[in-house]
C-alpha cells in the first residue's frame, strides 16, 4: 500500500487538539517532530509493533507520571518556582508519551488514511443497485462497522470480566452461598446496606487478595512485575484491573467497587457481551465477503487500514487510563496553587484549568525568569532520566 511521504510528516494542525497544542508543543518541544516523523516511518504499516510501541510509551508514561507525583509530593507546594517546574515536567512527559500518541497519530493525517481506505474499500465490496438510496445506506452500515471496530476498550473488557466473574463465584463451592445472598440484597438499591455487603464480600475478597491462595489465581493472576498493559485487554485475567487499581491506591476498595458492580450491572454486562460478540461476527462476514471480491493484494490493504485503524482506537483508550493519576495532580493541586499564588498579586484571568493553563493563562503573570523558563525552548528528547 502506497502512502504519501506528507502523510508521515508532523502535521501543521489537528482536528481534535482543543487545547491547540500544535501552537505551542512542536515549538517547546521540537525533538517531538523528530520522535513522531521516525516512529511514523516505522510503523504506519505495522499494526502488531505499532500496538507494542503504545503499550510501552504508556508504561513509561505511567511510571513517569509516578515519579513526578513524588516529587511533588515531596516538594514545597508554596513554591511558585517549584510549581512551574513540575508544570514543565508534565508538560514534557504529556507531549513526548500522550499527545504525539493520542492526538498527532490517532487524530492525525495517518488515521484518516486509513479510514479513508476503508471508506473506499467498503464501495468496491458493495453490491450496486439501481436504487441509490440503498446503495449508500450499505456502503454508511459498512463503513461504521469498519471503523467501530471489534477492539474492546477498557470499560467493555471490565464488563466481559464481569461476566466471567459472576458466573465463577455462583459456580465455586466457596462463593456461591455468599454470592446468592448478595444479589438480592444489591438489586435492592439501598445505600444503607453497603456495609452489610461489604461484609459478605469480605472472606472472598481477603481469599482473592492472599497472593499465597491458589483458589482464585486463575482469575486474579497478578504479579509484581505485570503490567497493565503487557499483554492485549482481553488476554487479561478477569481481576487485573481492580488489582492494579488495589496496588495504585493502597486500598481494597476498587476490588470491592468492581465486585459490586459484576452483580449490580450482571444483565447490562451480559447485553454487553452479547453486542461485542455480534460485532466481531459482522466484522468477520465483512472481511469474508472482502476476500471474495477484492483481488489478493487489495484485500490485504483492506485488513491493514482495518488493523491500524483499530489500533488507534486502542491507543486512544489505553493512554487515557492514566487520567485519574495525572489530572488531579496538574489541575487539582499544580495549577490550583499557581493561581491561588498569582491571584494575591494579579487580577488572574484563567477561563478553566487546562493542560495548557501554565501556556494560556497563567503565564503572562509570572516573574520574569519562570516566563523566560516556559517560554524557553526544551531541544533534548524526553528520557526517564530527566522527569
Amino acid at each position: 500500500m502506497k502512502i504519501d511521504d506528507h502523510v508521515l510528516k508532523f502535521p501543521n494542525s489537528l482536528p481534535n487538539d482543543e487545547q491547540q497544542f500544535i501552537t505551542y508543543y512542536p515549538y517547546k518541544f521540537p525533538k517531538v517532530i523528530e520522535f513522531f516523523e521516525q516512529k511514523a516511518a516505522e510503523l504506519y504499516d505495522k499494526p502488531e509493533l505499532y500496538a507494542q510501541f503504545v503499550r510501552s510509551e504508556f508504561g513509561e508514561l505511567e511510571n513517569a507520571i509516578k515519579k513526578i507525583v513524588d516529587e511533588f509530593n515531596n516538594g514545597n507546594k508554596d513554591d511558585l518556582a517549584f510549581l512551574v517546574s513540575i508544570d514543565q515536567k508534565l508538560s514534557k512527559v504529556f507531549c513526548f508519551k500522550f499527545w504525539v500518541i493520542n492526538y498527532v497519530f490517532a487524530d492525525g493525517l495517518i488515521h484518516e488514511f486509513y479510514v479513508d481506505q476503508l471508506k473506499h474499500f467498503a464501495r468496491k465490496i458493495v453490491d450496486v443497485v439501481d436504487d441509490i438510496e440503498e446503495y449508500e445506506q450499505e456502503v454508511i452500515k459498512i463503513e461504521r462497522d469498519l471503523l467501530q471496530t471489534d477492539y474492546a476498550d477498557i470499560y467493555l473488557v471490565q464488563a466481559l470480566h464481569g461476566i466471567q466473574v459472576m458466573k465463577f463465584l455462583q459456580e465455586d463451592e466457596f462463593s456461591k452461598d455468599i454470592i446468592s445472598r448478595i444479589v438480592p440484597i444489591i438489586d435492592q438499591h439501598d445505600e444503607s446496606n453497603m456495609d452489610k455487603i461489604a461484609e459478605l464480600w469480605k472472606p472472598i475478597v481477603e481469599r482473592m487478595a492472599d497472593t499465597s491462595d491458589s483458589h482464585y489465581s486463575d482469575m486474579r493472576d497478578v504479579r509484581d512485575d505485570d503490567s497493565l498493559i503487557s499483554v492485549a485487554l482481553l488476554d487479561l485475567p478477569p481481576l487485573r484491573l481492580p488489582f492494579v487499581q488495589t496496588k495504585m491506591r493502597k486500598t481494597l476498595f476498587p476490588l470491592y467497587s468492581f465486585l459490586n458492580h459484576t452483580v449490580e450491572f450482571r444483565k447490562q454486562n451480559e447485553a454487553l457481551g452479547r453486542r461485542y460478540e455480534n460485532m466481531k461476527s459482522t466484522i468477520d462476514e465483512i472481511f469474508t465477503i472482502a476476500k471474495v471480491k477484492l483481488p489478493k493484494e487489495e484485500f490485504s490493504d483492506m485488513k491493514l487500514s482495518y488493523d491500524m485503524a483499530k489500533c488507534f482506537s486502542m491507543s486512544k483508550d489505553i493512554m487515557g487510563n492514566v487520567d485519574h493519576v495525572l489530572l488531579p495532580l496538574w489541575y487539582g493541586e499544580v495549577h490550583k496553587r499557581v493561581l491561588a499564588i498569582l491571584s494575591k498579586v494579579h487580577e488572574v484571568r484563567c477561563p478553566g484549568f487546562t493542560h495548557a493553563s501554565m501556556f494560556a493563562s497563567f503565564m503572562w503573570y509570572l516573574p520574569d525568569e519562570l516566563k523566560a523558563k516556559v517560554l524557553s525552548v526544551d531541544n533534548t528528547f524526553w528520557s526517564p532520566d530527566n522527569t
